[in-house]
This record gives C-alpha cells, sequence and structure tokens, in this order.
C-alpha cells in the first residue's frame, strides 16, 4: 500500500491522467453495452416482422362475411370510379360531319364528298383572306375522295375523320403568314383493322380489347413565327376532341445565332429637335420555325357494364 502512495507521490501527472481513463473506460462500457441490448431487440422486433409477413404472404384471406364484403365494398367503390371516368371521356366523342350519319345509307356518300368539297373552299379562302400559304393539291389529307364516292362501310368513320380535320384546317388556316408544306392522313387504325380481320385467322385476330379507338393520324408541316407556334399547340392540347401529339419536331430557319457584336441602331432625332434617347441594344432572332407535327384522335367507347356483367361480378366475387 505504501509502495502505490509512493508512486502516486512520485507520479502526479500521470496519476491525475489515470481517473479521466477509467471514468471515460467506464462510460464507453455502458454505451456499448447499452448498444448492444438496443441491437439484439431491433434484430428480435426484425425477424418476427418478417415472420409474419412470410405467414401473410402465404395466407388466403379467410372466408368470412367480413372480408367478403370488404371485397364487394371495393369492387363497387372502383367500379363507381371507373363509370364516372368513362363519362368524363364521352364528351370526347367525335361527331359526325354535317350529320352526315343521320342520312339515309344510301345518301351517305355523296353527302360526304359534297361536305368535304364544300370545307376545303371554305378552308382555302380562309386561308387566302388570312395570308395563309397552302401545300399544291390541299385537300384536307383526303384527296382520295375528291373524284371518288367512299363506300357506305367507310362513309361513318370518314365523316368523324373530316370533323377533325376540318377543325385542325380552320386553326391553322387563321393564322397569318403560315406556310403549310403539308397536310396528309388520315392513317385510319379502323379501316386497317377490318381490312386485316378478314385475312387473320380466328386465334390471330383475338387480342385484349382497348379502351379507347384511334380515330385517325394526321400529319403537318408549316412554317411559322413563335408565337403562332406556342398558340397552335395550346389549341391543340384545349381542342373538343382528344388529340394526342405522337412526334413533334421544332427546327429554326436560321442555323446560326444572332451576332452579339452587331452596332446598335442609331436613334432617330426628335421632332422637336431634342436630343434623342440611345436605348440599350436587344439581341433577338428574326428567324422562323419549321414544324412538323403528328398528332392522334381517339375517341373512348362506352364502356359502362351493363346490369348482367354487374350481377356475372358479383356471383363470381362470392
Amino acid at each position: 500500500m505504501n509502495k502505490i502512495t509512493n508512486w502516486f507521490a512520485n507520479n502526479k501527472l500521470a496519476a491525475s491522467l489515470l481517473a479521466p481513463l477509467i471514468l471515460g473506460s467506464l462510460i464507453l462500457g455502458f454505451l456499448a453495452y447499452q448498444a448492444w441490448n438496443d441491437y439484439g431487440a431491433a434484430y428480435a422486433d426484425y425477424t418476427s416482422k418478417a415472420a409474419q409477413l412470410m405467414k401473410f404472404s402465404q395466407d388466403k384471406p379467410f372466408p368470412s362475411q367480413d372480408n367478403l364484403a370488404k371485397l364487394e365494398s371495393s369492387i363497387s367503390t372502383e367500379q363507381s370510379q371507373l363509370e364516372s371516368l368513362n363519362k368524363d371521356l364521352q364528351k370526347y366523342r367525335i361527331p359526325s360531319f354535317a350529320d352526315i350519319a343521320t342520312a339515309k345509307p344510301q345518301d351517305r356518300p355523296q353527302r360526304f364528298q359534297d361536305a368535304l368539297r364544300n370545307e376545303v373552299t371554305r378552308i382555302k379562302s380562309l386561308a387566302t383572306s388570312s395570308g395563309v400559304t397552302l401545300p399544291q393539291g390541299f385537300y384536307l389529307g383526303l384527296d382520295d375522295y375528291e373524284n371518288r364516292l367512299p363506300s357506305q362501310d367507310d362513309v361513318q368513320l370518314l365523316a368523324k375523320q373530316l370533323t377533325v380535320l376540318s377543325w385542325l384546317g380552320e386553326l391553322l388556316a387563321n393564322h397569318k403568314d403560315l406556310i403549310i408544306s403539308e397536310f396528309s392522313g388520315p392513317v385510319s387504325e379502323t379501316l386497317a383493322k377490318k381490312d386485316s380481320s378478314k385475312k387473320a385467322s380466328p386465334a390471330v385476330s383475338q387480342k385484349v380489347s382497348l379502351p379507347y379507338e384511334t380515330s385517325c393520324q394526321i400529319k403537318v408541316s408549316f412554317r411559322c413565327n413563335q408565337g403562332s407556334f406556342r398558340e397552335i399547340v395550346n389549341a391543340v392540347s384545349t381542342a373538343p376532341y382528344f388529340l394526342i401529339i405522337d412526334q413533334l419536331l421544332v427546327q429554326n430557319t436560321s442555323g446560326e445565332p444572332p451576332r452579339r457584336d452587331t452596332p446598335p441602331p442609331v436613334a432617330a432625332p426628335a421632332p422637336d429637335g431634342s436630343t434623342p434617347v440611345q436605348r440599350l441594344p436587344i439581341i433577338v432572332g428574326r428567324e422562323l420555325l419549321d414544324i412538323s407535327l403528328k398528332l392522334r384522335s381517339l375517341e373512348f367507347p362506352d364502356q359502362t357494364p351493363s346490369a348482367a356483367t354487374k350481377s356475372q361480378t358479383k356471383s363470381a366475387a362470392k
């Protein structure tokens, strides 16, 4: 004991450092012990939850009356939301141009051709008054029916296509100094399906039905300024029909940007002889835009299930 006391008396600096070392070791040991306990509790909880999840993933819902009621409520809610969405999409249904669908079947082809001719004349007149340049042989993309009557099977679809084409043609013709280089289409998927379904076998022709139908596809190319381009795109996005932009290519007519070292224009003298105010130069481009636009018009048929379908769904759930 005397030796220990003598050592502390002779080594006061080491003795003063020994106490904090022992205290720090005790604190670190306590923290390590507490962390190990927390880790063990967390690992045990994770193992329990993982086993419970595995059990739930392998089990089937118990066929109780409560679970059946929950399933029927979920089906009813989703069905109601689907019907609401379907009603909202019905407003995009494309009407038949000039009520051609209400005419007698034998009169529809001639009525369609007359309506098409009158509409082409109207769009051309509107383009002339607006200074819009139309492509050579412009016929609203329906050149095949300028001198040929459509069949009675296709005339109703063509009448809907004419509705969309007339709207788009009027939109472009109302923008001053627009230069239209292409107005082609429509490529109808419905007509193509009619032709292919006659040749395909029943096993191949059976496909999953889509909730929409493509009425037609249209491609237009034109040159305009930035303001007209912005207005046209905004008009397409707020169209009364469900139009989708499949492709949009925008290119400046000028490949070089305006130079920064261009001297500013000299201000003209004021009429009263006072010194004119020299404004800061603003460098802007005067180039036009070459636009290539592909559009698709969609229609949504009535998807509301009948009462028989609803009863079958409920019986299948049971």
